[in-house]
């Protein structure tokens, strides 16, 4: 692998410095973004986030009210299910090319159909 020049550099760090920005999520729903940077960063980079709130939130909710911590959970498996098919829409817009493509679909549904599930019967 060959090293990068400082213009090469800057590119590379602009381009990283719109991820998780409001035209970033545009591109991202808008399937302008590649399949891996839809997947990765669209399914599982933006839990990076998300997952220490929900662990905070529904930890506050066990000690102070527990009875609203499984509303709150289903709540939030059913918006995370609503994401994923976002998410799945997108990637079935790119197109898959080749076997990891595929399984990255397949596992993209089968998040959001556990989601679904989740939602339900919390």
């Amino acid at each position: 692998m060959s090293e990068l020049n400082e213009k090469q550099l800057e590119a590379l760090a602009r381009e990283r410095a719109k991820i998780f920005t409001p035209g970033w999520f545009a591109d991202l729903f808008g399937a302008r973004l590649g399949f891996g940077d839809t997947f990765w960063l669209g399914l599982f980079g933006v839990m990076l986030f998300v997952v220490p709130a929900v662990v905070l939130i529904a930890g506050m909710l066990y000690a102070e009210a527990p009875g609203a911590m499984m509303p709150f959970l289903r709540v939030v498996a059913g918006l995370y299910a609503l994401w994923t098919l976002g998410v799945l829409r997108a990637l079935l817009r790119i197109g898959a090319r080749g076997g990891y493509p595929i399984v990255g679909l397949i596992v993209t549904a089968g998040i959001a159909v556990y989601g679904l599930y989740a939602a339900v019967t919390l």
